[in-house]
């Protein structure tokens, strides 16, 4: 009973995280379900990309009345990024645990270097080809018309499905930044990042049930935690400033990415 009560909190804390930075919250997940629970690192990746179905949709329902997401956008980036979550999450059966642990912990390490170092950037801008207009009035944003080229969205959509497919943590680490770094407002780029998390979650969930990867009384827990805490954290996102967050979270990545190398890949 206690561990079930736990378990709900846990996920409810990384779903109102994941849902004010739009990184669906597998980056957190993944560590908690096997550095405190115990699961498998195979069976964590399955069920963290499950419990992001629920989030995702709990948080894009709000940003979706607060009128934030770039629906032409998030179609595009859904694209390629379905079909390489799918194939990520298939190359997992071939793969050691080993391997897959110290895949993560690279892109958690990632993920903090973004965090701690916005001027560093990871995802670079793919100007070629044909462009999409989109207005994003916001605050201090001037006429909001932003030109987002679609070889852009493809590329780091693909990235994005295939890092969430191997290591469960969503793809919102390259959706977000992909988006920012072309003139997309923070707000409607966390707004869309999410939404294309569903059907990438959806798509690799599915492959990772298909090959026994999927725990589901533990994705019963996170599922509810996970779903309230995103509605909460999209809810005050307007309000709160993420950049504080994304500093300490940036922090505690590193930290646990170096744990989780300690404990499941050289203490195996």
């Amino acid at each position: 009973m206690i561990e079930s009560i736990a378990a709900i909190l846990i996920a409810g804390g990384i779903g109102t995280v994941a849902a004010l930075i739009g990184m669906g919250g597998g980056f957190l997940y993944v560590p908690t379900l096997t550095l405190i629970f115990g699961a498998d690192p195979k069976m964590a990746v399955g069920t963290s990309l499950a419990v992001m179905i629920f989030s995702a949709t709990a948080a894009t329902f709000v940003y979706r009345k607060q009128g934030k997401i770039l629906y032409r956008a998030a179609a595009i980036l859904f694209i390629p990024s379905v079909i390489f979550s799918i194939l990520g999450s298939y190359l997992t059966s071939f793969m050691d645990v080993r391997f897959i642990v110290a895949a993560f912990a690279l892109v958690l390490i990632l993920i903090s270097c973004q965090m701690l170092f916005p001027t560093l950037r990871l995802v670079r801008k793919i100007p070629y080809g044909p462009h999409l207009a989109f207005s994003c009035r916001e605050e201090g944003n001037g006429d909001g018309q932003v030109r987002i080229p679609v070889s852009h969205l493809i590329v780091w959509g693909a990235m994005g499905g295939l890092v969430s497919g191997i290591t469960g943590t969503s793809g919102g680490a390259f959706f977000v930044p992909a988006l920012v770094i072309i003139g997309v407002p923070v707000h409607f780029a966390v707004a869309t990042s999410l939404l294309t998390i569903i059907p990438t979650s959806i798509a690799g969930a599915s492959t990772h049930a298909l090959l026994g990867h999927i725990s589901l009384p533990l994705l019963a827990l996170y599922g509810a935690g996970a779903s309230v805490g995103a509605y909460a954290g999209a809810t005050i996102a307007p309000h709160i400033h993420a950049d504080h967050i994304k500093r300490i979270f940036g922090v505690l990545l590193i930290i646990i990415a170096l744990i989780m190398i300690q404990q499941k890949v050289l203490g195996m």
